[in-house]
C-alpha cells in the first residue's frame, strides 16, 4: 500500500473497483445488453491489468447506496477508484457526496452506452466528479479504466500532484 502522507509520493497502492446495484448479476442480466461476462471475470480483469503496474485492487458490488457509500468512506487509503455506479448515477446523491470527498482520481464506468439509451439515463450527478467516463464498451471499458487509471496516477505522482505528492 502507497504511503500516503503528506510529502511523499503517491506510488502504487490500492485501487478500489466498485460497484453499484445489478451489477452482481452480471453474464445473465440481460446478456443483449450487457454481455455475458461475470462481474468476477471483470474483477480478475481490473486486478490482471493494475497488478502490471504494480497496484492490487480493493472489489466491492452491493446493491445498496449506503453500503457503497461506506465502502467509498473506508477506501480513503486507496490512491484511485473505478466506479460503475449503475442505475445510482441518475439519483444516487448520498454515493455522489461520497465521491466528492473521495482523495484520488476515479473512472466511472457503464457497460452500455448510457446515452444511446433512455432520455432519463442521459443525465449522472455523478459523471461531473470523475477523473473521466467511459461507457458503451462492455467489460472491456473496465481494463480501459484501470489502464486509464495507472496512466493518470502515473502522470500526478510525475508531477508532483494528487493523493498523497509533495
Amino acid at each position: 500500500m502507497a504511503d500516503r502522507r503528506p510529502g511523499r509520493l503517491a506510488g502504487p497502492g490500492e485501487i478500489l473497483l466498485l460497484n453499484g446495484p445489478n451489477l452482481g448479476q452480471l453474464g445473465t442480466r440481460r446478456p443483449e445488453m450487457y454481455g455475458t461476462t461475470t462481474l468476477a471475470e471483470i474483477e480478475e480483469d481490473v486486478a490482471k491489468a493494475a497488478a502490471e503496474a504494480g497496484y492490487t485492487v480493493r472489489c466491492l458490488q452491493d446493491e445498496s447506496e449506503a453500503a457503497l457509500v461506506r465502502a467509498v468512506h473506508e477506501a480513503q487509503d486507496c490512491v484511485g477508484a473505478i466506479v460503475n455506479p449503475g442505475a445510482l448515477m441518475i439519483a444516487g446523491w448520498s454515493l455522489r457526496d461520497a465521491l466528492e470527498t473521495f482523495p484520488g482520481p476515479w473512472m466511472e464506468v457503464h457497460l452500455s452506452n448510457v446515452f444511446a439509451r433512455e432520455p432519463f439515463r442521459h443525465n449522472s450527478v455523478i459523471s461531473p466528479l470523475a477523473s473521466g467516463v467511459l461507457c458503451g464498451l462492455g467489460a472491456y471499458g473496465y481494463r480501459l479504466a484501470a489502464l486509464a487509471l495507472v496512466h493518470r496516477l502515473t502522470l500526478d505522482a510525475a508531477c508532483g500532484t494528487g493523493p498523497g505528492a509533495a
